[in-house]
Formats: structure tokens, sequence, C-alpha cells
């Protein structure tokens, strides 16, 4: 993998990867998106600013270290 995830291009489309609240309407809001590097890692956003949200890069190692972390907050 390359050291720069910035350098990496993107190759997919960004998909809605977890809810967040409840909507004054009772429907769940997405709170952000992902989308796969090529040669590894992931870009994500925040759905609340679009497409003009900046990218956060994490490798998938740091993706998961992450996760568990947030797992161990609830």
């Amino acid at each position: 993998m390359p050291e720069n995830l910035y350098d990496q291009a993107i190759t997919g489309p960004f998909h809605a990867l977890c809810g967040g609240g409840e909507d004054n309407d009772g429907t769940m809001e997405d709170c952000l998106t992902l989308a796969e590097l090529a040669g590894g890692g992931y870009a994500v956003r925040d759905t609340k600013l679009g497409d003009e949200s900046p990218e956060l890069r994490f490798t998938k190692a740091e993706l998961i270290a992450a996760a568990h972390r947030l797992a161990a907050l609830d």
C-alpha cells in the first residue's frame, strides 16, 4: 500500500455505512459514507456536508481499530 493514502484514487462510489439519529419524520439519517481506495484503504465522508465533504482516509486496520473502540464506548 502506498505511504500516502491521499495519493490513491477512489475506486468506486461512496456508500452509506451507518445510520444516525431519527429525523423529525421518524426515518434514520445516514451519518457517513465510505469508498474503497486503489491499492487498499478507505475514504470516509460526512453525509451532512454532501459531496463537498472533506475526506478522511484510513487503512483497513485503522478503520477496524476505530470500530472496536467505538463499540467499547456503548
